[in-house]
């Protein structure tokens, strides 16, 4: 397992660095790619909404990433409320057709929020910022893992996660705010503002991983999926990844690394 682990980072890593360095159609690419197995696990595990709109929740997906890559805000929005009535008019089809009276649930906006829009944010940033956000929430988890195991103790929330420890996730926050503070000596943000974000963040990630932890939970599921040995599913990759990104878009123009 830990072989594996440590063959896909060796893997994963360089490409995704590339990615970042390049930025663009190429990042654009291995974002919206992501974000279609990540949308695809989640559907895995709160439900399926058919095979059609299912299909449309992918090009769908893959559409909000490119317009978060080129900036086009309108676009994004009107995507977003495709989808919402998609799956209004996919209702009235199943009510008309089958007298089906389950009202629609907003799945397909749900999904690409979760997923493609919060992942494809970091299309919108410098490579500077993704590296930073994608350094920190590493280190998050790093430290956590490495700390967790190495020290245990009392659980943080077990009910939700029942392996996370307070050891971990203390050793995680320390981690991140090491990381992020590493960052002054290539910005001109402060030190002490690089310090809070990374802390910040990191602690913001957790409340990521505690939410997939209840959906796998919910789902009956250990893993998100199998996509990346050694790992699990994306979603396992980059759960805490997610709410870290809407977190740093929010606070960026604080940051002194916005361009």
């Amino acid at each position: 397992m830990k072989n594996k682990r440590v063959l896909t980072a060796a893997v994963g890593l360089p490409v995704l660095g590339a990615a970042v360095w390049f930025g663009g159609w190429p990042l654009i690419v291995l974002v919206a790619v992501a974000s279609i197995l990540g949308m695809r696990e989640f559907f895995a595990m709160t439900g399926r909404p058919g095979p059609v709109l299912e299909i449309v929740a992918y090009v769908l997906g893959a559409a909000c990433v490119a317009c978060l890559g080129f900036k086009l805000w309108p676009a994004l929005i009107g995507l977003l409320a495709l989808a919402l009535w998609l799956e209004q008019f996919d209702f009235l089809r199943r009510f008309a057709a089958l007298g089906e009276t389950e009202p629609p649930r907003g799945r397909l906006a749900v999904a690409l929020l979760y997923v493609p829009v919060s992942l494809g944010l970091i299309c919108a940033f410098s490579p500077l910022e993704t590296a930073l956000v994608l350094a920190v929430v590493m280190a998050a988890d790093t430290g956590a893992y490495y700390g967790g195991h190495a020290v245990g103790g009392a659980k943080v929330w077990p009910a939700v996660s029942p392996g996370k420890t307070w050891a971990g996730t203390i050793s995680g926050v320390v981690a991140s705010t090491l990381v992020a503070s590493c960052f002054a000596a290539v910005t001109a943000a402060a030190l002490p503002a690089l310090a809070g974000l990374g802390a910040g963040l990191a602690v913001i990630s957790q409340f990521g991983d505690f939410f997939e932890s209840a959906l796998k939970r919910a789902a009956g599921v250990k893993d998100s999926g199998a996509i990346l040995p050694g790992h699990g599913g994306l979603l396992d990759r980059v759960d805490g990844l997610l709410p870290a990104i809407l977190a740093y878009a929010a606070c960026r123009s604080l940051s002194g690394l916005a361009g």
